[in-house]
């Protein structure tokens, strides 16, 4: 798995329908059921079925239906009070796509990413919590070093391999004088298939080779062409790549980029790399 920035710090220049077989929620006696219901009956079912996160998803779901964006975002009084048919039937329909194991994401339509509300549409890749993390410290190195600025005086960046744009368009929210250039090979069509080989992904999203380090070294190759002296490229990278990528570069003193730092994310693993060009 890869994201890639070459940061101006440097650089020169929808869903089908389907059958649910879950036994339907009985409306009680007096009335429909409530939000917290409704939640404790899908985490049972999602729990059942084996489904990861049973609770959490039948809380984005049934918050989804009432016009939030989290479970803690209702307001009290909806928590209690009985769903209309409609929204039960909508609950029903949303929730049958998680029995197939279908991302929440995916589901709801849309996700939010370092204060951003993006669209979701499969099979494009999900933006990670961890990724914001990335996006933080390019930040902080841009506060850090407000002197390099681009031709439209901010700073110029390229993402790579964008997905649905996550990275890009938080920096562009932060930094408003930026230009950014985000590049993605878009296939047309995926063939999906089970969900433990692909969960509704682009498969090629993780696919970089037998030890997943074909477009970085590609990437880090062209790199002297494009940085200024002292641009930086900031990387996403399995946790088993710092080491290699550390030795391929010592191995390649003819591009001039030194690994500066690696940083771990928020579950300990060693994910993101900060490699910059040696002045001359």
């Amino acid at each position: 798995m890869l994201r890639a920035l070459i940061s101006a710090l440097g650089w020169r220049g929808g869903i089908q329908g389907c059958a649910f077989s879950s036994r339907q929620p009985h409306l009680t006696p007096t009335g429909l059921l409530s939000a917290t219901e409704l939640i404790s009956h899908w985490t049972a079912v999602f729990e059942k079925r084996g489904i990861p996160e049973a609770r959490e998803s039948s809380e984005y779901i049934v918050a989804h239906v009432l016009g939030a964006k989290t479970f803690q975002g209702l307001r009290p009084g909806l928590l209690t009070q009985p769903l209309t048919r409609w929204q039960l039937r909508y609950i029903q329909e949303l929730s049958s796509y998680r029995l197939q194991r279908m991302p929440v994401q995916y589901i709801l339509g849309e996700w939010d990413f370092h204060g951003l509300s993006l669209k979701m549409v499969p099979p494009v890749f999900i933006p990670r919590p961890e990724t914001e993390e990335l996006v933080e410290w390019v930040l902080e190195e841009v506060t850090q070093r407000p002197h390099v600025v681009g031709a439209h005086g901010g700073p110029l960046i390229l993402e790579v391999g964008c997905g649905s744009g996550a990275i890009s368009l938080s920096l562009l929210s932060k930094l408003p004088e930026s230009q950014v250039i985000a590049v993605d090979k878009g296939e047309a069509a995926i063939c999906l298939t089970h969900e433990n080989a692909q969960s509704y992904e682009d498969p090629t999203a993780l696919d970089g080779g037998e030890e997943g380090m074909d477009i970085i070294t590609h990437i880090l190759a062209l790199a002297p062409r494009l940085l200024k002296d002292s641009g930086s490229i900031f990387l996403e990278v399995d946790p088993r790549h710092p080491e290699l990528i550390g030795s391929w570069l010592q191995s390649r003193p003819d591009l001039s980029l030194n690994l500066v730092a690696v940083r771990r994310d928020f579950c300990g693993r060693p994910r993101f790399l900060h490699i910059r060009r040696s002045e001359p």
